[in-house]
């Protein structure tokens, strides 16, 4: 897809439709937050349990593979925003690490903007490699820089993770 035919925001955001697959995550996620407020009146003990779920699915989405290259959509990344910080309204586990991970991947995409003038393509990571992503939209596949700022992206991920782990074991 050629950048010039494409509308950028601020924080390099595109405007454009969400696409079949946006709708069916951006569902998932509504529908998990829906069970989530719904659980406490039948089944309270499990209620930190499933924001748990809800916390760790939402990040290594982000963190682990392409997902967050739906980000780069206004329309997705304000939604996922929304959905994020009403999963903080229940302050159960891990609430916070969605939304951190949620920003620190547009930190991430907004450096490497910065600095290499295109969009940031995040590696694919699982069983100890990276495999390279090609993006449709973006018309390429990640290259050195991307990679490199794939890990990047995980240092973070993965501190946001822990850190919050260790603040709930105190």
């Amino acid at each position: 897809m050629n950048v010039k035919n494409r509308k950028f925001t601020i924080a390099q955001l595109e405007i454009r439709k969400l696409i079949t697959s946006d709708l069916l995550y951006i569902l998932v996620f509504f529908l998990a937050l829906v069970y989530y407020f719904s659980i406490p009146s039948y089944k309270p003990k499990d209620a930190e349990k499933v924001s748990a779920y809800i916390a760790f699915g939402a990040s290594f989405l982000t963190i682990f593979c392409p997902f967050g290259l739906r980000f780069r959509n206004i329309y997705f990344s304000l939604i996922w925003l929304v959905l994020c910080t009403a999963h903080l309204v229940g302050a159960e586990a891990f609430a916070e690490v969605p939304i951190l991970c949620f920003l620190a991947y547009h930190s991430v995409r907004l450096l490497f903007w910065k600095i290499y003038k295109r969009e940031f393509i995040p590696y694919e990571v699982g069983e100890g490699s990276m495999t390279r992503y090609i993006s449709f939209f973006e018309g390429r596949g990640g290259n050195k820089q991307d990679k490199t700022f794939t890990f990047i992206l995980l240092i973070l991920g993965i501190s946001i993770m822990i850190l919050s782990f260790f603040r709930l074991s105190q």
